[in-house]
């Protein structure tokens, strides 16, 4: 059955579980009243019990279009918590609020045009871009907020994310990341300046803000600094050591793209040179490791061949059949990267100055 937090009675009062009920003051108002969805008319029953948050709930197998899955009790959490983060800064607020003409429910409605939806189960990445679309066609803005329990560690390192979190990631001038919110807790945390390494798998900059500092409009993680860049390149130089170490036990080496492009470029396996597999912001826009896109790459120009001539080659996997165009930025940085290390692919410092110069590049681009 399906959780929801507002109902109506016979005689059309709207109950809303957000007011803090005490628990006999629901049992009164389950014995005295008959409660019914306010989309779909159909009957609801006030299910209050000892460990999920008191909420209405329709019959099993109910043809309710605006509630399509079951609520657990974070998702619960998190709506009232978010609720009450807007209701404190004065925002008008609409808990679950029903959108007839699109056949979707927000989770909440700030101000009649911000949609926050708070996601704490896996979706497919297909429901999230429609729901998204569906939104904008409407002239709303959505925000994805995802829920969950734990309690990272605010520091730079691998992280994981599902294709359906990929589709929640917020674009904003400087940065994409993907916003979390631990209702337990009452932490919002950011996964930010994230750089793309291959599948689900990323290098980015975890960090926590408590509900009662952050604004409206949520807070935007800053740039990388020098510092904290230098710690994200050693991060993904560990995880592109990792492959090319698992390259050395594969199969069928004939075939294998890694194998194949170091024994063309005349390089040995065990000492790939410094400036492949580098980290380049964009570039999950490639549906292949760094280290094999970065190899085609470095091939292509040893060829005299230009980015315009290895994109049209379609030799670079693309992720997405859209990402033409920011496949062309990627590349472009990376081969004035690679030009840029001409005859100096040892030099570590200089290395991570061309690095990092090309990332504050990128940032002011998408800033203008």
């Amino acid at each position: 059955m399906t959780a929801i937090l507002i109902a109506k009675t016979e005689g059309e009062q709207v109950i809303d579980l957000i007011k803090n009920y005490s628990r006999q003051e629901l049992l009164e108002l389950r014995s005295n009243s008959k409660f019914t969805c306010p989309d779909c008319g159909n009957i609801l029953y006030l299910k209050i019990g000892n460990i999920k948050i008191p909420h209405f709930a329709h019959k099993s197998h109910s043809d309710c279009d605006s509630y399509s899955e079951s609520e657990s009790s974070l998702h619960l959490q998190g709506k009232i918590l978010l609720h009450k983060f807007f209701t404190a800064k004065n925002f008008k607020v609409e808990l679950e609020k029903y959108m007839p003409e699109i056949r979707q429910r927000a989770d909440l409605l700030v101000d009649s045009r911000t949609v926050i939806e708070f996601q704490c189960s896996a979706i497919s990445a297909h429901d999230v871009v429609r729901r998204t679309a569906a939104y904008k066609a409407v002239g709303l803005y959505p925000t994805w907020i995802f829920g969950n329990n734990e309690k990272p560690e605010n520091r730079i390192q691998v992280i994981h994310l599902m294709e359906y979190q990929k589709k929640m990631l917020i674009n904003h001038e400087h940065t994409k990341y993907l916003l979390l919110l631990n209702p337990s807790t009452g932490q919002f945390t950011y996964y930010s300046n994230l750089f793309f390494i291959s599948g689900n798998r990323w290098v980015g900059k975890i960090s926590s803000l408590p509900a009662n500092k952050q604004t409206f409009p949520f807070a935007v993680p800053k740039r990388l600094g020098r510092k904290d860049f230098e710690t994200m390149y050693s991060v993904f130089a560990l995880a592109r050591t990792a492959f090319i170490r698992s390259q050395l036990f594969a199969k069928n080496r004939y075939q294998n793209p890694f194998w194949l492009l170091c024994y063309k470029l005349g390089l040995d396996i065990r000492n790939v040179p410094a400036t492949i597999g580098v980290p380049i912001a964009g570039a999950e826009c490639i549906a292949e490791h760094a280290v094999i896109w970065q190899l085609k790459t470095v091939r292509a120009l040893e060829q005299g061949k230009s980015v315009s001539d290895l994109i049209s080659s379609m030799k670079i996997k693309l992720s997405n059949k859209g990402d033409a165009a920011q496949l062309e930025k990627v590349m472009q940085d990376y081969t004035s990267f690679i030009h840029y290390m001409a005859g100096q692919n040892n030099d570590c410092e200089r290395q991570m100055e061309g690095l990092y110069d090309i990332y504050c590049k990128r940032v002011r681009k998408l800033r203008k």
